[in-house]
């Protein structure tokens, strides 16, 4: 899809820079918002890309590439954020160390972005080939009963879970603190 999208986007930027026979600026306008478009469509499609299989992850243990990210997301609040992981839970198949580097991502980002949590804790162990995962925070919490359709990080939690026949158990309540166990 993306080397499509780039051909048109090279082709209709060609035909707007050297092609004389675009000379109505309505006609143009138009190109013009379709470039834009297949723009927009390109850098969507690379941050899926980015989202299916993250980069940082390549060559790193997944704890070490979730802390870089995390510092990237939050490079003034990192320091709230306490990591209490064995090692050991590195040591774990690809597929499970996504799914918990992803789900450990997207919990602090609700702790610090919509519960206002000043510190959030991460805890992990490893049982076996089992790795435990713990995400607790200080924040405001909220009713996990309560959230609405249309956002996104908290099915996709469980989903990661589920995807590695893993478990996720999301325990809160308004006025906080709010637990994730992976």
């Amino acid at each position: 899809m993306l080397p499509l999208l780039f051909a048109a986007s090279a082709t209709l930027s060609n035909a707007l820079e050297h092609g004389d026979k675009v000379n109505d600026s309505e006609t143009r306008k138009k190109l013009e918002q379709v470039q834009t478009w297949l723009a927009d469509s390109m850098h969507v499609g690379r941050q899926l890309l980015t989202e299916v299989y993250p980069p940082e992850l390549t060559g790193n243990p997944w704890t070490r590439a979730a802390t870089d990210t995390l510092e990237r997301l939050f490079p003034d609040d990192h320091q709230r954020i306490c990591w209490q992981v064995d090692p050991a839970v590195n040591e774990t198949a690809e597929a499970i160390a996504f799914a918990a580097y992803r789900i450990v991502i997207e919990a602090v980002r609700n702790a610090i972005g919509h519960g206002k949590a000043s510190q959030v804790s991460i805890e992990g162990t490893k049982d076996g080939e089992v790795i435990h995962l713990t995400i607790r925070d200080n924040g405001i919490g909220f009713d996990p009963m309560k959230v609405s359709a249309d956002r996104f990080g908290i099915r996709a939690m469980y989903g990661r879970a589920e995807l590695v026949k893993g478990s996720l158990s999301i325990h809160s309540d308004l006025g906080g603190p709010t637990t994730v166990n992976f």
